[in-house]
């Protein structure tokens, strides 16, 4: 079956839009050239799309499922086409998810500046902590923080940054349990972790030889914040793993003391971008992800 490609684009604005009048003044053709081309595509399809009136109009059962199959592939397809044709404007939809609390510090300025050197793509941004589907069919790319190894092998992940992590604890824990020197030991005490955020997952070190090692801890204290866990840790509250980064400045004041346990280190917490596997990469995409890591 051949179809005119065109005639889809038409069918799609119709769809989106639902109204005939505002995609002939969007496409600057006669109302009744618009109802042509639908009606041309429904002779090519050998069905109807749309139901219409005087007064409104609908999609039929098949037109739905045109719309929702052809919306993104012609979309892509399209920019794919400006890409090859005009390499350096991107146009379209970027659809991003990004991490909500240090996540938006750290791509503000980046993202701000990536819009402005695209002028005609058009920029979604949502904030989540620990979004449950990685990536939906409205989510072009997921920039989220992990440790560890990736729990889904059906995505593609791309490393942007990492951050080098140390175990923590207040001197005035030490002086009532002990200084951990083991894992035994560690999973004894009480812990900070995290409440879903990195998945929920178990502390996660890198032996000596390069091996993980997973280990559960104990704890009462869950959090989704970075900032809660550091407070709690200088708190007493608990032994935390934090950025070694973040923490730098209450290790030096003698606020917390870094922990070493048989000279095994936490995985490091890693920014990375994931997207499906099911697709290549988009121009979009591929341009956001080579600007990421030269500016992150």
């Amino acid at each position: 079956m051949s179809v005119d490609l065109n005639l889809l684009k038409v069918f799609i604005a119709v769809a989106t839009q639902g109204s005939f009048a505002n995609v002939a003044r969007q496409l600057s053709m006669p109302t009744s050239n618009v109802s042509r081309q639908i009606k041309l595509l429904e002779g090519q399809l050998h069905c109807r799309l749309i139901e219409r009136t005087t007064r409104q109009m609908r999609l039929t059962e098949q037109g739905t499922l045109l719309l929702n199959k052809s919306q993104k592939l012609y979309c892509e397809l399209d920019e794919t086409l400006q890409q090859i044709s005009a390499p350096d404007t991107l146009s379209g939809t970027l659809r991003l998810t990004i991490p909500s609390e240090s996540g938006s510090l750290l791509f503000a300025d980046s993202l701000a500046q990536f819009a402005l050197a695209h002028p005609d793509l058009t920029i979604h941004c949502d904030t989540q902590l620990a979004p449950l589907d990685v990536i939906g069919d409205d989510v072009d790319l997921l920039l989220t923080f992990h440790r560890g190894e990736l729990i889904d092998s059906s995505y593609h992940s791309q490393l942007i940054k990492s951050w080098e992590s140390i175990v923590v604890v207040a001197p005035k824990l030490i002086e009532q349990y002990g200084q951990p020197t083991t894992l035994d030991a560690l999973s004894q005490m009480p812990c900070i972790t995290s409440l879903s955020a990195l998945q929920g997952q178990p502390w996660v070190f890198i032996t000596p030889n390069g091996q993980l090692k997973k280990i559960h801890i104990n704890s009462q204290y869950r959090v989704n914040s970075g900032i809660l866990a550091s407070a709690a840790a200088i708190n007493g509250l608990g032994v935390a793993i934090l950025s070694k980064e973040a923490c730098q400045s209450a290790v030096q004041a003698g606020k917390l003391v870094e922990i070493d346990i048989n000279g095994m280190h936490p995985a490091p917490i890693e920014l990375r971008a994931i997207y499906a596997s099911k697709r290549s990469l988009s121009p979009k995409i591929d341009i956001f992800l080579t600007y990421l890591l030269q500016n992150i």
